[in-house]
């Protein structure tokens, strides 16, 4: 029998903040959607708002841990918009997916096996499963992986360049991650260039606290940065990004590091908040940066420095590019780090527009009429 409701809870839980929206899956209309941000610290607060026309209202959450901060969403959800299913986003579904899944026990089991992949994401996603399977056990729950979106790159791209045996038994190759953003947005790109996907060549550039950027070619995810773990690629907070495997090697003998401490090193302790000595949030960087601290423009420096050349490898695995999109906290906001990272793409025929540039909030076309690289900013929807 059909069920009376079509309205879809999608949660995004990550290690500090939830996001969630109740979307009418007729209209694609969000009826309600917030997020809780800073969750188990004293300063844990929440915004939402019920439709796009309502004001924006505020709670205060102190110390609410993430099964506080859940059962919090669903009291606030409106009593008259009965849910049909709850959508949950989760990184790292290995090789075991490439789709969405039901959030049976089987699911969950394969999403814990996966848990050492994204150790900060996987485990917490699982609570959020877990826990609104209990507020809602007689409606559908389904899991939707980063990684899907990556599924399709080439043996070649996929590739990891170890004994065959072993990369059996370790089930290793290159996944990614981001994928419901990057997939987003670079639809949203060709529909703002009035372009058929298809026939478009895309660097996507998710940029925020974790930061992965990704080659789109002919709406396929062709190439990306972080592949098997969560802390390679583009350095990120306190994430080290690409680092020489040597140097984990002698951190594990000469240095004498535990295998645990090592994990902690790169997934906690390194990235922008090692480089900087104060810091893994790149909009107080930042502001510390323009206060003349060499540390904090250092570790901005860095950041750009690896997306120019992330940038300029899938230009050139794709044999081209035609355009190039700024997504998430720092793609989104970050008018300062686009305009030096511009300044340096030249040569891949692209021009930014000063003006545009400055243009917060809204999808944009930041380029300039002469560019031969459209750049856009577009809100990511995950």
């Amino acid at each position: 029998m059909m069920h009376p409701s079509r309205n879809v809870l999608v949660l995004n839980c990550g290690s500090t903040t939830i996001k969630f929206q109740l979307l009418d899956t007729s209209t694609g209309e969000a009826l309600f959607k917030g997020a809780v941000d800073r969750v188990g610290r004293s300063d844990c607060s929440a915004s939402y708002r019920y439709r796009a026309d309502r004001p924006k209202l505020t709670a205060d959450l102190p110390d609410a841990a993430h099964g506080e901060a859940l059962r919090w969403v669903f009291g606030v959800l409106p009593a008259d918009l009965p849910l049909y299913a709850v959508g949950h986003r989760v990184v790292h579904g290995g090789s075991f997916f490439g789709g969405p899944a039901l959030a049976d026990e089987e699911t969950l089991r394969k999403i814990e096996e996966c848990a050492p992949l994204a150790p900060l994401h996987n485990p917490i996603q699982l609570v959020g499963i877990r826990e609104c399977m209990e507020f809602h056990p007689e409606i559908p729950h389904v899991a939707s992986f980063d990684t899907a979106f990556h599924q399709n790159k080439s043996a070649v791209a996929s590739l990891v360049p170890l004994p065959p045996e072993v990369t059996a038994r370790g089930g290793y190759r290159k996944f990614g991650f981001h994928g419901a953003s990057h997939r987003y947005v670079s639809e949203r790109a060709a529909a703002m260039l009035g372009r058929d996907l298809g026939s478009l060549r895309l660097v996507t550039c998710h940029l925020g606290g974790g930061s992965t950027v990704t080659a789109v070619r002919f709406g396929i995810a062709v190439d990306t940065t972080a592949t098997f773990g969560t802390f390679t690629g583009m350095p990120m907070g306190t994430r080290s990004g690409d680092i020489d495997g040597g140097i984990i090697l002698d951190l594990l003998t000469r240095q004498g590091m535990a295998v645990q401490e090592v994990h902690e090193l790169l997934y906690k302790k390194s990235g922008m908040a090692a480089i900087s000595g104060v810091s893994g949030d790149m909009a107080e960087l930042a502001r510390l940066e323009a206060e003349g601290h060499a540390g904090a423009a250092l570790a901005r420096e860095y950041y750009i420095y690896c997306l120019k050349k992330f940038i300029g490898a899938f230009a050139a695995a794709m044999e081209g590019v035609d355009g190039i999109v700024f997504t998430a906290g720092i793609g989104e906001n970050d008018a300062d780090l686009r305009a030096r990272l511009c300044s340096g793409l030249g040569w891949l025929g692209a021009r930014l527009d000063g003006g545009k540039n400055l243009l917060r909030g809204k999808e944009c076309l930041i380029s300039t009429p002469d560019s031969a690289v459209a750049l856009m900013v577009i809100p990511t929807n995950e």
